[in-house]
């Protein structure tokens, strides 16, 4: 069998259309068996019957049908499997559900201070957003909370699991200058989920040091998980953290604790840059218990 320049150059233009989709069926996965097949049938019939070309197309046409339909649903099955295990471990898993929550209106007030901290994530236009597995519940309402400073200048702990978010007098409590901590007792060890976490939100600042840590024992001094670490020149003594200092605002802190477990959730902060004491409005701690 003989071709002339026109059938290879047409075939060549055949290879890369049956390359396209061979490369769109991995991307579908094997629901794109049906429509596959649809448009290898419409191509061959829109050939000229009896012709050389046809032949060869035809095998060849076969042939791709074969491997695409063995091919890619390997292609996309491992391809899926290792977008799961990363979804997984990034706390980002397409199964389970959104975590939902409400939030307080927006008070600003006062004159902001300039903000110059590195790395400055700027307040967001929309909620933040997580997934998370089947089973998690909010486990921290009304549980008991203790800080690193006995006496806090304004409000007490309680305020800290009391459900209330929104900003102004009343609603927070006010710690001494200085590295300081919040610690939720949740009565009970938990794969936690996720830790939800408001600032004092009616200005514009950020928090310096802000770390948030899991553990079985109280003390923190054995079996801790750090969830979250924005401290970056170690001002803390905690290490440097990876995470970015941001603007507080309305919808407060979302971090992915990944099922990291304990029964303790401690937060430090270390002032913010419109002063040097330390506020914490509500912390909700998202998990699955037992």
């Amino acid at each position: 069998m003989t071709m002339n320049t026109n059938d290879e150059t047409r075939l060549q233009g055949d290879d890369r259309w049956i390359d396209a989709v061979l490369r769109e069926h991995a991307r579908l996965g094997k629901s794109a068996d049906e429509k596959f097949l649809q448009r290898l049938d419409r191509r061959l019939h829109a050939e000229g019957s009896g012709s050389n070309r046809r032949v060869v197309l035809g095998w060849g046409v076969a042939a791709a049908a074969c491997l695409a339909l063995v091919a890619g649903g390997v292609v996309w099955n491992a391809g899926r499997e290792a977008r799961q295990a990363m979804a997984e471990a990034s706390g980002t898993s397409d199964t389970g559900s959104m975590l939902t929550n409400e939030f307080p209106p927006e008070l600003i007030e006062g004159t902001p201070k300039p903000i110059r901290v590195p790395r400055l994530v700027g307040v967001p236009d929309a909620p933040p957003t997580l997934r998370v597995p089947e089973g998690t519940e909010l486990l921290s309402a009304g549980k008991p909370v203790t800080s690193s400073d006995d006496f806090p200048i304004i409000g007490s702990p309680e305020l800290i699991t009391d459900g209330d978010k929104d900003a102004g007098e009343g609603y927070y409590v006010e710690l001494i200058d200085g590295l300081q901590w919040v610690q939720i007792d949740l009565e009970r060890s938990a794969a936690i989920q996720a830790v939800w976490i408001w600032h004092f939100h009616s200005q514009r600042r950020a928090y310096h040091d802000v770390i948030v840590q899991v553990s079985d024992d109280p003390a923190f001094k054995a079996g801790v998980t750090t969830v979250f670490n924005n401290d970056y020149d170690n001002s803390a003594g905690l290490g440097v953290g990876g995470d970015n200092p941001y603007v507080e605002s309305r919808f407060g802190l979302l971090v992915n604790a990944k099922g990291a477990r304990g029964r303790y959730v401690r937060l430090y902060s270390n002032g913010n840059t419109s002063n040097d004491m330390n506020h914490y409005i509500e912390v909700e701690v998202f998990g699955i218990s037992g």
